[in-house]
């Protein structure tokens, strides 16, 4: 069920950012950064990971020093 609803969520948001004309907007309280960040958790969700083609590093531990 899960994943059912991780699916639809990602070919809803992903044919509203595909859709998304300026003149017309369907859903104007709805911002598109937010359908996109949905679109990505949900294709998190279904295994699909987008992280990498943004090319994201791990973080640099700081070493702390004591007084």
């Amino acid at each position: 069920m899960k994943r059912l609803i991780a699916l639809v969520l990602a070919v809803l948001s992903g044919l509203y950012l595909l859709v998304m004309v300026p003149t017309l907007d369907p859903l104007p309280l709805l911002d598109e950064g937010l359908v996109m960040l949905i679109f990505f958790k949900a294709l998190a969700s279904l295994g699909i990971d987008v992280r990498d083609l943004f090319g994201r590093q791990e973080p640099v531990p700081v070493p702390v020093r004591s007084r």
